[in-house]
């Protein structure tokens, strides 16, 4: 395996155990144990935990180790006030720039999601890839690669904040609506309305997460 593929695909790896919940908040990211799980050095491991540092998932402490990072509730709150303003922005783009066919496109995996059983065991991942197709596409139509790589690797914090705390599967109930909205918006080409809509869905998720972090930190 080159070295390229190995940071990738190491990093895919580390990532995605954050988002399975292998590693809670605050639990100890030994560099040792993913090694031999995984066979992969040191250096490429490193990289990988670097990496999500700088994406707020972990924190490295020279000398100690690496560590999964444990926000109060105030600090993800206002996280996703930046997310869902950085997401307002990108559904006013889309608004003003998609197509009806990619409007139709969104549509379409929006009734996907509709149709995924809460009480199925793969209803959280089936939820999570499809959210991530829906603004995926919703970030094409936009047309600003900039803004969106920007926003996107924000989506991978948002789906690791929601697996620590409340889980996907509460909030399958509501999106379905709260993308209806934002999918009308872009019909008619209401940035304003689209704006609005996406704001108000990331809020959405942001209240279900931040009161499950309080619940959690009043125990």
């Amino acid at each position: 395996m080159q070295t390229l593929n190995k940071k990738i695909v190491i990093y895919q790896e580390i990532l995605e155990r954050l988002l399975t919940r292998r590693y809670l908040f605050g639990q100890k990211v030994l560099v040792k144990e993913i090694g031999e799980e995984t066979g992969v050095s040191r250096q490429p491991i490193m990289t990988a935990l670097n990496q999500l540092q700088e994406r707020g998932f972990v924190h490295i402490t020279a000398q100690v180790g690496c560590q999964v990072v444990q926000p109060s509730s105030d600090e993800v709150k206002d996280f996703y006030r930046m997310f869902a303003n950085n997401e307002g922005l990108v559904a006013r783009l889309a608004a003003e720039r998609g197509t009806a066919a990619e409007v139709a496109r969104m549509r379409e995996i929006n009734e996907k999601i509709a149709q995924i059983n809460p009480a199925h065991s793969d209803a959280s991942t089936s939820y999570r890839q499809l959210n991530v197709e829906l603004h995926r596409h919703l970030h094409h139509m936009a047309r600003s690669p900039i803004v969106s790589s920007r926003q996107m690797a924000s989506f991978e914090l948002s789906d690791f904040f929601i697996v620590q705390s409340c889980g996907f599967t509460g909030h399958l109930l509501a999106v379905t609506d709260e993308h209806d909205e934002i999918i009308a918006a872009l019909a008619i080409k209401d940035g304003d309305a689209a704006c609005a809509a996406a704001m108000r869905h990331i809020g959405s998720v942001s209240q279900q997460v931040t009161a499950a972090m309080r619940a959690s930190e009043a125990e």
